[in-house]
């Protein structure tokens, strides 16, 4: 196995001599000391602040002037000086040196990389973006990002991680979009691309790069000011400045982006910022998001790990010389391939099915074996159902579809998923088909149900104000979403050789068939059917899953319980604070005591031995002290036994550091990872691919990242839980699924909670 990390030599005997500097106030707040260690990089100094010694580490051996730092929009300002002494880091001192060492070495090379390449950073410091675009697709401009970063590793030394992303954005600017000098017909198509590409909703704005030239920053679209030029715009306050118009401010700041005063001019929103400022249109461009983009770029960032591989190493020699030669250090010329004492391998679980049959375990880590256990799962659950179904179980699916879809394939929709649900529950399950011109004319049917149930949604509109419409009017109703558009492609292909008096071709029905087969599954879950179980006893009694919504408004918990049958609960809740991702401590513990008490009503529920959190991003704020609390208080009810283990760890899922691992098989032969080999850094982080070779067949294995936060957890028993975990992969069984089931089904529910509230940008 092959890291995309390289190891700064002299590895585990890595030393630093930093000079100290301190800043002139009590408790200097988190931001205070960002811009301070900014204020550094900008003097091509790296720097980073040492809780422990409540001191900035400067990676130079220098004296330092003192200097000022100021931020005008909170009114703050602070003095910087020399600390007066040397600091010596060494790595295999302690894993705080280790720590500070690795932050050091990333922020220097991150210097190094704008000294020497001029790559501009509009996302964040550790994201470098190429200045010209490597392709143009249908107006659209495809860039290549690189994202460096650096990270301790036991016994090892610091890893410099090196990761290839891609970036998309509009050829075109806001400007153009606007022109009306033009034909109507050119200015309304590109006013509905731009509609269409930054997916915007009602108070949701589509994301621009605003291009100053030597240097790039995100926004996001608010207005565009018609018939406003920026020699009209009004006197503008900037910065404690007064400038007559947005023309003036260009001249005095900004003078090489040549702008006219007859430029168009947008409102934009800049992030930590109040108010709306206005820009001149002809430096935005809208940023593409991945599901708004054409057909022909749906594949372009799917890097597979050879071209993957070649690329990084393409940066590196772009480089140049030595990037650490400033700080007397180098980097390996080779990518670490960690040692098999630093890997675990796993098998996938042996799973238990309906009627006690089971579906055993590879035998060993073969490409095959792992993929006939997958094939397996689909047809030994059409063979015998699944295996639990709740008892009071909705017995009608309802589906919502448009007049205009043909009858003939309505007919085909109903019939066919209202099969698998009969094949599958072992029930009579029947369908009622709700039929519509508008959605006001659903609602005004569907409400007229007594119990809520499960409704299968066909959309003819794929605007996000469709989605927030339903989501919000049946917010007590289970909704499986499905566009009229992709029904129309899937059974037109069904169809096409039927209309010339043949039958469909092979390649048509299993299209169909898995069509209706993923959605199915998806309503087997909403009606809180359970597929299978794992057959071995597993690492947990039991794992909590603690998760926030993108939009930070809501966070969600999913307990995942397997004695004395897998059950899974979860629940949404509001977050006090929506600016931060932490989650306040007291709301926290009482919504996992009230989760917990739910659980214990079962007449079949046994005390808790052992429990797995997962917290999925970074344990922050009084989180851990919430889930402590919230322990003993659970102990005293007897939802666990007095000797029980949390167990309670951090899930990466988009992983800061970036490492990416592969195959390497010979010299210049470089395939996918396998899945479950898991890469150990410390006593406490282990890299997880959850997903791999044997099913992934387009870009790079992603894997996840578990981070031990309580003393004595055993990761490799962590490591073990989630990979099995993920093997309840209900929605699609004949592949790997990337997060454990307790993790995907508070990851969904966020979804549909966030597609009921209007986005708004903080």
């Amino acid at each position: 196995m092959e890291t995309n990390i390289r190891i700064v030599e002299p590895g585990i005997e890595l030393i630093l001599l930093t000079r100290c500097a301190k800043i002139k106030i009590l408790a200097p707040s988190a931001k205070m000391i960002e811009k301070v260690c900014n204020q550094f990089a900008s003097r091509n100094l790296a720097a980073v602040y040492c809780p422990q010694r409540q001191q900035i580490l400067v990676l130079t051996p220098n004296f330092i002037s003192q200097f000022m730092v100021k931020d005008d929009k909170e009114d703050w300002t602070v003095k910087v000086v020399d600390g007066g002494k040397n600091q010596k880091l060494q790595f295999s001192h302690s894993e705080n040196d280790a720590s500070l060492l690795a932050q050091l070495i990333e922020r220097h090379v991150q210097i190094e990389i704008k000294r020497r390449l001029k790559m501009q950073t509009p996302d964040s410091p550790r994201i470098f973006q190429t200045p010209k675009p490597f392709d143009t697709v249908e107006d659209i401009d495809v860039y290549r990002r690189f994202e460096v970063s650096a990270l301790p590793i036991q016994g090892i030394g610091v890893g410099i991680s090196v990761d290839i992303s891609t970036a998309f954005f509009s050829h075109w600017t806001v400007a153009d979009v606007f022109r009306d000098d033009i034909p109507d017909h050119e200015q309304q198509r590109l006013q509905k691309d731009f509609e269409s590409l930054s997916q915007r909703q009602r108070g949701q704005k589509g994301t621009l790069l605003y291009d100053l030239g030597n240097k790039q920053r995100k926004c996001y679209f608010d207005q565009f000011l018609q018939g406003i030029t920026c020699a009209t715009t009004g006197t503008l306050y900037v910065n404690g400045q007064t400038y007559n118009s947005l023309f003036e401010y260009y001249q005095h700041n900004q003078s090489h982006l040549k702008i006219n005063p007859d430029d168009s001019v947008a409102m934009v929103s800049f992030p930590r910022m109040n108010q709306p400022r206005p820009v001149a249109a002809k430096l935005l461009r809208l940023r593409v998001r991945n599901e708004s983009l054409p057909r022909l770029l749906k594949q372009v960032d799917k890097i597979a790990p050879k071209d993957r591989r070649r690329l990084i190493s393409g940066f590196w020699q772009s480089l140049g010389s030595n990037p650490l030669e400033r700080a007397e250090l180098s980097v390996s010329q080779h990518f670490w391939c960690p040692e098999e004492k630093q890997i675990i391998n796993l098998l996938p679980p042996t799973l238990q099915f309906s009627d006690g049959a089971t579906l055993p375990a590879p035998q060993k880590r073969d490409y095959r074996e792992f993929q006939e256990h997958y094939r397996q799962r689909l047809p030994l659950l059409h063979k015998v159902g699944c295996l639990d179904i709740p008892f009071l179980m909705d017995r009608i699916v309802h589906f919502a579809i448009p007049k205009k879809a043909r009858q003939e394939m309505r007919g085909y929709l109903i019939r066919d998923i209202t099969e698998n649900l009969r094949q599958l529950t072992k029930v009579p399950i029947t369908s009622e088909a709700l039929l519509y011109d508008s959605l006001d004319d659903v609602f005004s049917k569907i409400k007229h149900h007594p119990n809520p149930g499960t409704v299968v949604f066909v959309f003819d509109e794929e605007t996000p104000e469709a989605y927030y419409t339903v989501s919000r009017q049946l917010s007590n109703w289970r909704v499986k979403r499905i566009t009229l558009r992709e029904l129309t492609n899937q059974f037109g292909r069904l169809k096409s050789t039927g209309n010339h008096g043949g039958n469909p071709p092979l390649r048509a029905e299993r299209g169909w068939k898995s069509f209706i087969e993923m959605i199915t599954l998806d309503v087997l879950q909403q009606m809180d059917c359970i597929l299978w179980d794992l057959k071995d006893e597993p690492a947990y009694d039991a794992h909590l899953a603690i998760d926030v919504g993108r939009e930070g408004r809501y966070f969600a918990l999913s307990l995942l319980i397997f004695h004395p049958s897998l059950r899974i609960w979860t629940v949404v809740k509001p977050k006090t604070d929506v600016k931060k991702e932490t989650i306040n401590g007291a709301i926290l513990g009482e919504e996992i005591i009230e989760l917990c008490n739910e659980v214990a009503q079962r007449k079949d529920f046994q005390p808790l031995r052992s429990l797995l959190v997962l917290r999925d991003g970074r344990e922050c704020g009084g989180e851990l002290e919430a889930i402590y609390t919230a322990k003993q208080k659970l102990r005293k009810r007897k939802f666990f036994t007095e000797e029980v283990t949390v167990d309670i760890v951090d899930f990466h899922k988009n992983i800061a550091k970036n490492p990416r691992l592969w195959a390497k098989i010979q010299r210049n032969r470089i395939e996918q990872a396998f899945e479950g080999k898991a890469v150990v850094l410390d006593n406490r982080k282990i890299v997880l691919p959850t997903t791999g070779a044997p099913t992934l067949r387009q870009g790079t294995a992603d894997p996840v990242m578990l981070v031990g936060q309580n003393d004595g957890v055993d990761m490799v028993r962590v490591t073990k839980a989630v990979y099995a975990s993920t093997h309840l992969n209900f929605s699609n069984p004949n592949v790997t699924q990337k997060l454990p089931l307790e993790l995907k089904r508070t990851d969904d529910a966020l979804t549909s909670r966030d597609s009921q509230e209007i986005r708004r940008i903080r």
